[in-house]
């Protein structure tokens, strides 16, 4: 017997200056939506490390989230941020926080005065991993899109490397550049 899967319109996300993910899809007429699901003090490993731009072994924050867009899974963002920068943004405060706005601009900006700018984003293709496929409701041959990003405040002062496991059938990733 045959079924009818309906894959839903992909969502055009934009890669520019500014990290605007939950504008982005309610444009497109989505409901955003997160499930946190782990926030950790840990250790920067040489690829942390490198895209933080801080030594080994420096204590960072994870901060990892599954992104839903109308209730259906569609990235797992992992976001470390150098603890010295900010020492409060694994505590309870901070949580409830991003937990009410489900936004990471919005908490840098309302908490630490902290403004969040995409500085480069390296995109590469991938067959998702097993452990994202059960999040992402995927079957373990699906393609996804792996953004890293590195992002820095109004100073140019790095202030976050993140790294993003996209569904390759639900999104568009669409490279602005600025105006001139």
């Amino acid at each position: 017997m045959r079924g009818t899967f309906v894959v839903g319109i992909p969502i055009k996300y934009v890669i520019g200056k500014r990290v605007r993910y939950n504008q982005t899809l309610i444009a497109q007429g989505q409901n955003p939506s997160f499930q946190l699901l782990q926030v950790v003090k840990l250790p920067a490993d040489s690829i942390i490390a490198e895209g933080l731009e801080v030594e080994i072994g420096t204590s960072v924050a994870l901060i990892e989230r599954l992104a839903f867009a109308d209730g259906q899974p569609i990235s797992i963002s992992s976001s470390y941020f150098p603890l010295h920068r900010f020492p409060d943004i694994i505590h309870e405060e901070a949580i409830e926080f991003l937990q009410e706005k489900y936004s990471i601009s919005m908490l840098l900006r309302e908490l630490y005065n902290s403004d969040h700018i995409r500085l480069r984003t390296h995109v590469y293709a991938r067959i998702v991993q097993e452990q994202d496929a059960a999040l992402l409701e995927v079957s373990l041959n699906h393609p996804i899109l792996l953004a890293e990003s590195i992002n820095v405040d109004q100073n140019g002062k790095i202030i976050e490397y993140g790294v993003t496991i996209f569904r390759g059938d639900r999104m568009e990733l669409v490279f602005e550049n600025e105006s001139p």
